[in-house]
């Protein structure tokens, strides 16, 4: 039985990758761009975006400028979202690395 990653199912939370989410690029050319590192940056770039999207809304309310209570809140509350999935796959991504740290060579 084929399990498929998670990649596609970040673009619902807005961690789909840095365009997706309006964030930077992240190059891929770099140490950063390859394996679980560069994933892990682009979920952060990804977070990046969210959190400018929710602080424009937000800005917007307070300022008057934008009336739509339930669209801030959807925005804060992705934004809330993305931000506990980047925390938990970063406790994964530490635990993972302490248990090879752990492993006898």
């Amino acid at each position: 039985m084929a399990i498929g990653g998670i990649g596609p199912n970040l673009g619902t939370l807005g961690l789909g990758g840095a365009h997706a989410a309006g964030g930077p690029a992240v190059d891929k050319g770099t140490d950063a761009g390859n394996g679980a590192a560069g994933g892990f940056a682009q979920i952060l770039a990804g977070l990046n975006g969210t959190s400018s999207v929710a602080d424009r809304a937000v800005t917007r309310l307070a300022t008057g400028q934008d009336n739509d209570l339930h669209d801030v809140m959807l925005s804060v509350e992705s934004e809330g979202l993305a931000f506990d999935l980047a925390v938990q796959i970063r406790n994964r991504l530490v635990d993972a690395y302490s248990e090879i740290f752990r492993m006898q060579v």
